[in-house]
């Protein structure tokens, strides 16, 4: 029975939902993360420490409530095309570049770019405007930036890869 389920390929119809679930998953997890980068330039200098804040917070709410669930559904979704479909997890090059860099991505959001989100936010929830002062929101904000344009830049990398499907397939002997 397990055996069956492993082997089983998605009908054309079910693979289609299958991909448009992904293709939304990854779109919603590119824009909140575009977005939230727009805000960190936005808001490196503000002027209203209740504003600064809130904008702190927003990011902070965006990133565990849109950007990590969108990611792990990317993710899933992605898995599951490679399972149940001719892609295969390791047929072709492109499809094992997206799932190293999608693990990467969800590896680096989680260990570095969430906490530090979490931990800007709480900073500037004490100190409010007098944050700016601070070396280690400064420095936390730097690094947030930094990360969140390579976090981007990754993810239209990811987006250029499904769309050209570079490389090919991966020679294989048995």
């Amino acid at each position: 029975m397990i055996l069956g389920i492993l082997v089983m390929k998605l009908k054309v119809q079910q693979k289609n939902w299958l991909l448009s679930f992904h293709i939304v998953s990854a779109s919603i997890w590119f824009g909140t993360a575009f977005c939230s980068l727009a805000l960190a330039f936005y808001y490196q200098n503000w002027a209203n420490g209740n504003e600064l804040h809130a904008i702190n917070a927003a990011r902070n709410l965006m990133g565990e409530l849109i950007i990590v669930p969108s990611a792990v559904s990317s993710l899933v979704s992605g898995l599951l095309l490679c399972s149940f479909t001719v892609w295969g997890f390791f047929k072709h090059r492109w499809v094992i570049a997206k799932q190293i860099l999608t693990m990467m991505l969800i590896i680096i959001g989680s260990v570095w770019l969430g906490p530090w989100t979490k931990q800007a936010t709480s900073i500037s929830a004490t100190e409010r405007l007098q944050v700016l002062q601070n070396p280690t929101y400064v420095s936390i904000r730097d690094a947030v930036i930094v990360g969140g344009a390579v976090q981007t830049l990754v993810l239209v990398l990811i987006i250029v890869i499904s769309v050209l499907k570079p490389w090919g397939r991966r020679k294989t002997s048995l």
